[in-house]
């Protein structure tokens, strides 16, 4: 199972909502969901079950928690916890204030499954899309952050967390994110560089929209089709859990 919940949240009026909040929002999620289930994380190091990030809505003028859960699992011990929030303050110990969580404003669920089935069982076959990147996204490699939309770092970051996820539908072919970063390419962008701040340190990161279209046969556009969709749960790159790479996917039809 696959959930992800938006709440609309009120700060403090002289507060504006930033992205690196989303750090700050993570220790008070732990305080949220209690030691037993943030010991059970730990044990989740390999691939994170679950992703938040704090965002500022446009269209709805207000600030945003996101919550992702990438299992039924994570959706029982992180997302339902947090939904028993409605309507009381949370603090921020790290700032020394607290938020007001007020309204449920988003709330979808899916399966790895019924992923699958909208785009391999749909006459319609996918042809590219649009990607918002809500909050700065960033990779590393070799030691190193990569601050651009690399294709081929996307697919792996998204493919990974598909294959540890969905043992009932993996994606096995060897060096598969190659063919996929191949079978694609990046038609227009609007995009900017943004610091995500931590306790500790400052991560660059790419924010905004840019558009994708696919140039490979029928199969391989379902896999491009599905596997970014999906990165609306799972989140794209690096520190996921707290508040990076959150992303919007709009499909495009042949």
């Amino acid at each position: 199972m696959l959930r992800q919940i938006e709440l609309q949240i009120k700060l403090p009026q002289e507060i504006r909502v930033n992205p690196s909040m989303g750090s700050v929002f993570h220790g008070a999620l732990m305080d949220i969901i209690g030691p037993e289930t943030a010991n059970w994380l730990h044990t989740q190091n390999e691939s994170r079950p679950f992703g938040q990030c704090v965002y500022y809505n446009r269209e709805l003028n207000q600030p945003i928690w996101r919550l992702s859960a990438l299992s039924q699992e994570a959706t029982k011990r992180i997302l339902e916890p947090v939904l028993k929030m409605l309507n009381s303050d949370i603090l921020l110990k790290q700032k020394g204030y607290a938020v007001t969580v007020e309204s449920i404003i988003g709330d979808k669920t899916s399966s790895y499954q019924q992923l699958a089935d909208d785009v391999f069982l749909s006459e319609e076959i996918p042809n590219g899309g649009s990607m918002a990147f809500l909050t700065p996204t960033s990779f590393k490699r070799e030691g190193n952050y990569v601050i651009m939309p690399e294709l081929y770092l996307i697919f792996q970051s998204v493919l990974n967390r598909w294959n540890y996820f969905s043992p009932k539908n993996k994606l096995l072919e060897k060096d598969l994110e190659i063919e996929l970063a191949k079978s694609c390419f990046i038609s227009s962008y609007d995009l900017h560089s943004q610091v995500f701040s931590l306790e500790n340190s400052k991560i660059t990161g790419f924010k905004g929209n840019m558009h994708i279209r696919f140039k490979a046969n029928e199969m391989v556009r379902r896999i491009l089709g599905m596997l970014l969709s999906y990165s609306q749960y799972a989140g794209i790159g690096i520190k996921t859990a707290l508040g990076m790479g959150a992303v919007e996917y709009s499909r495009r039809i042949a």
